[in-house]
């Protein structure tokens, strides 16, 4: 069972960093999620070095069920943070949710930048940017993913 924890360990490191890449790429990398997606390409990255030196009969050899069981450990907790610290709507929620309340025909090719909010909510500063267009006229909109609060970016 020891020999084959830390193959099934990089497997797991493997689909989890690729969840993390999907998860974040809904919210369009908002707020630095695209960082959870770090920690187990690092972990894995450790695997390999790990399974290098077991390979040539290295003095760690024996740690290989701790390391596999800590890194498991490590990935759900990181799963539980992300979880947690992610959004509650996507951009495709936000486009949503503007062209409802303000009646506009949401243009999603120019929407989903990411800007920096100068008002600062409390913990998250980013917010996504809605570009609608009502008739001829092209009006912005400021969306925050974590309370669904909206304003509108009056034209200058």
């Amino acid at each position: 069972m020891e020999k084959k924890v830390l193959p099934i360990t990089s497997i797991i490191l493997f689909i989890i960093a690729v969840y993390f890449y999907i998860g974040s790429r809904r919210y369009v990398f908002i707020d630095n999620l695209e960082s959870f997606t770090a920690i187990p390409i690092v972990l894995l990255m450790g695997l390999g070095i790990y399974y290098i030196s077991q390979r040539q009969e290295n003095q760690y050899a024996h740690i290989s069920f701790r390391f596999s069981i800590s890194c498991i450990v490590i990935v759900l907790l990181l799963i539980f943070s992300f979880e947690l610290y992610k959004p509650s709507f996507t951009l495709a929620d936000a486009e949503v949710k503007v062209a409802d309340k303000y009646g506009v025909k949401v243009i999603t090719e120019k929407s989903g930048k990411i800007i920096y909010n100068t008002d600062a909510f409390a913990f998250h500063t980013d917010c996504y940017l809605i570009v609608g267009r009502e008739g001829e006229i092209e009006n912005r909109f400021l969306f925050y993913p974590y309370s669904g609060e909206m304003a509108k970016i009056e034209n200058e």
